[in-house]
């Protein structure tokens, strides 16, 4: 443990200040507004998966905010009496969602969502007004009320809102779950949604903006290449992104949350990630895993899980 002492004073130092607007949560109460103003429809049919005997699995798709349809897979234990606490899962960039037997058998639910528009069954029926070279963040980037980003933060809220509509499902013991860009996904449905008790976020994405736009990372390097471009907009496109930092989200965060970092992780980089941990308010925890990369590490899936077990 004295090795992640250490690093967390070091971390320390590097905390980037939050870059919040006047109105961010003006903005996103709003945003929240318009979305459940919209009424939830829910179509659900269930599927053939190797795991029957235990639990079954729905696909489930529903609407959001615009003209969007959502698929996400929700797992139940069979034999459950009474209703259960249910687990969002929300996957990284680039991934697609999963089935998780191993949380289900915990004795609980499993939503995944499928987020949209990056290869999976959610299309992105959002409407643009710029884009570049097919990039996602820069997806309606010049518009906070387009971009992207705003449409996937969404979309994770409303999971929530469908996890606590079904009948299988206590509205009351629902947790936000997922690592990477799912795990910024999990701090936007806590922060945003209310109707959560808990969250987890691991080797959490989307943190300090303007430094991943400005380094090309992964999936901001269509946005740096953008600036580059037409660098014109670098103030337009710095002011938008502050609205859907991981850093000024967490400020909204009452219920508590546990993160994670990784010290070699290359793509969110421990001083991001240790920003969003240093700037929420709210109860929480950190766990800082020496030389771990860009991945789930095991000891935070077996914490969550065991976590998961006793809601």
């Amino acid at each position: 443990m004295e090795y992640e002492r250490r690093q967390e004073e070091l971390l320390k130092k590097k905390v980037y200040p939050q870059t919040k607007k006047e109105d961010f949560e003006a903005f996103w109460r709003r945003s929240v507004e318009q979305l459940r103003a919209v009424p939830l429809k829910i179509e659900r049919r269930k599927l053939e998966t190797p795991y029957d005997k235990q639990f079954t699995t729905w696909e489930l798709t529903y609407n959001t905010h615009d003209d969007t349809v959502i698929t996400a897979w929700f797992s139940c234990p069979n034999g459950a009496t009474g209703k259960l606490p249910c687990v969002i899962y929300y996957h990284g960039g680039s991934l697609k969602k999963e089935i998780y037997p191993a949380t289900v058998a915990t004795g609980v639910c499993c939503l995944a969502m499928d987020v949209r528009g990056q290869g999976g069954t959610s299309p992105d029926r959002g409407r643009y007004d710029v884009e570049y070279n097919g990039g996602l963040m820069t997806r309606g980037v010049l518009d906070r009320e387009q971009f992207y980003m705003r449409n996937i933060y969404l979309d994770a809220v409303r999971a929530v809102d469908v996890a606590a509509s079904l009948a299988e499902v206590d509205p009351g013991r629902i947790v936000t779950y997922g690592g990477s860009q799912g795990g910024a996904l999990s701090i936007a449905a806590a922060a945003l949604g209310g109707k959560s008790m808990r969250c987890y976020s691991y080797m959490t994405s989307y943190c300090c903006l303007h430094r991943r736009t400005e380094l090309g990372s992964r999936i901001f390097g269509s946005t740096h290449e953008f600036l580059k471009t037409y660098p014109e907009h670098t103030d337009t496109v710095f002011d938008v992104l502050t609205y859907f930092d991981a850093i000024n989200m967490v400020s909204l965060l009452n219920v508590p949350t546990r993160f994670c970092l990784g010290v070699d992780d290359p793509v969110c980089l421990p001083e991001f990630v240790y920003s969003a941990y240093a700037h929420a308010p709210c109860e929480k925890s950190l766990m800082i895993v020496p030389f771990a990369p860009h991945l789930l590490p095991a000891a935070f899936k077996k914490l969550a899980e065991g976590e998961f077990a006793a809601l």
